[in-house]
């Protein structure tokens, strides 16, 4: 049996953030439902354009992201606005390994 799961992050900016760990991971924004992105298209600007066209206020236009595993092999991730004032709190923490098969002795 194949579960998919999603990790969710609680962020004071999901966009901020989420554009973050898609560099880092090389992981994509996914573009709205029903809404066919063409080449080279700014998925962030479309959803902006999708949310105003169903009438959500630009206020309230940042409080979520995603991004996901462009090849469909790791977890989709989930950035979602929390009330917090502080902006460096983060509920979920992930490392990346910068330098993965290295032993101790190679990385001195």
């Amino acid at each position: 049996m194949s579960r998919h799961i999603q990790v969710t992050f609680d962020a004071h900016d999901p966009t901020a953030l989420s554009t973050f760990w898609r560099e880092a991971l090389g992981y994509v924004h996914p573009g709205p439902p029903g809404v066919d992105l063409p080449e080279g298209a700014d998925p962030l600007a479309a959803w902006d354009d999708f949310l105003a066209g169903i009438g959500v206020p630009p206020e309230q236009r940042n409080t979520r992201a995603a991004i996901e595993d462009p090849e469909g092999h790791g977890p989709r991730l989930f950035f979602q606005q929390v009330p917090e004032d502080k902006v460096v709190k983060n509920r979920v923490h992930l490392d990346v390994r910068a330098a993965p098969g290295l032993t101790g002795a190679e990385r001195g």
